[in-house]
């Protein structure tokens, strides 16, 4: 025998041997598998799946929400429209009017590239608003721009996602 065949005779008894040995539960019976199936009921999931059901509609944001929205996007784009700020005294001033989501995504911008000097009007609440998402579309002196704004429930305070030109 060669000495590869030699190096893979203690390999293959391990492996085969590794095989046959069984769980807590006695020999022959699987070990339990690491990927959840449907009729799982994973921790990390604890949402057991449902068939044929539909999600209840989130209700359309109500007066007074619609007007906290309307008053966070305007006052998050003042922020924004800074570019005569240094970057720390920018995204300092516009941290909290921000998602974790948006903080990321505006933490590599610099402000002198921003086109916005003003807030030139009241914002407006664009179709389709709910009561934990919707979007601001707030005038400026750089033409409209859109704010997404989002929160975790009813009761929590408006933040923004993304600040945006209304075009694109």
């Amino acid at each position: 025998m060669n000495r590869a065949a030699a190096a893979l005779v203690p390999l293959l008894t391990a492996l085969t041997l590794a095989g046959c040995v069984g769980t807590a539960d006695g020999p022959g019976t699987p070990a339990p598998s690491s990927s959840p199936t449907a009729a799982s009921t994973n921790p990390a999931n604890p949402t057991p799946p449902v068939d044929n059901a539909t999600a209840d509609p989130v209700p359309e944001a109500g007066t007074d929400s619609q007007a906290a929205a309307m008053d966070t996007a305007e006052k998050a784009v003042a922020a924004f429209a800074r570019p005569d700020l240094s970057y720390n005294e920018w995204i300092n001033g516009l941290y909290p009017y921000l998602t974790q989501t948006g903080a990321a995504a505006y933490e590599d911008t610099d402000p002198a590239r921003v086109p916005v000097r003003q807030v030139t009007g009241a914002g407006t609440i664009l179709p389709a608003s709910t009561e934990v998402a919707l979007i601001v579309q707030v005038p400026t002196d750089a033409g409209p721009y859109n704010v997404s704004l989002s929160r975790p429930s009813p009761d929590a305070a408006w933040l923004a996602d993304r600040i945006r030109p209304a075009e694109g």
